[in-house]
């Protein structure tokens, strides 16, 4: 008995702190246990919405005006806003919808354009799918949404290219025009 008693004091000597052994434990030791957020590629339908303070013009000089929850419009009359398309390559997009104000007379343009990542095509950007945002006034805000659902390849992202959205036409042209983007929605599955 007193060996036992005698073994439990030395074992005692030898432990650590509670403190300081649960301090040891709750901080990681290797910078393999920390891993970063995976993007959603699971099999099968998913939706994406794209808030309007994502999109900036193409050029840094020509400026914007955030309305804050009306939406986002560039500071000059014929000038758009752009937004990097965030889908995994083999997604295949089923839909776009597009939220914006116009209460002017003229349409706005909707693109999806992508370019090669690895060389220059004469070309340039390839149209994906183009449309037109027509002027619309709808309860209670004057807010209309535009779906689109024809794409060049079925919709399908390929590898090796970037693909981007770009909206045309979102400047003030006078003071009762009003053109904002309120945000994208992009309905798509993915295929593994």
């Amino acid at each position: 008995m007193a060996l036992k008693k005698k073994t439990a004091k030395k074992a005692a000597k030898k432990a650590p702190p509670k403190a300081a052994a649960a301090s040891k434990t709750a901080r990681p030791t290797s910078t393999k246990t920390l891993k970063p957020v995976a993007i959603v590629r699971s099999k099968g339908a998913h939706t994406v919405y794209l808030d309007s303070r994502v999109f900036f013009p193409a050029d840094s000089s020509l400026g914007y005006i955030d309305h804050f929850q009306d939406g986002r419009q560039t500071v000059m009359a014929g000038t758009g806003l752009t937004a990097a398309l965030p889908l995994p390559v083999n997604a295949v997009i089923r839909s776009v919808t597009v939220y914006y104000k116009n209460t002017g007379h003229e349409d706005m343009q909707f693109f999806i354009l992508k370019k090669s990542i690895d060389h220059r095509c004469p070309s340039g950007e390839v149209e994906v799918t183009i449309d037109f945002l027509p002027p619309a006034t709808l309860a209670p805000d004057n807010y209309a949404a535009k779906l689109i659902d024809h794409f060049d390849a079925g919709g399908l992202i390929k590898d090796k290219y970037l693909y981007f959205i770009e909206i045309y036409g979102t400047g003030k042209p006078t003071e009762e025009d009003v053109r904002l983007l309120r945000g994208v929605k992009i309905d798509y599955n993915y295929l593994p």
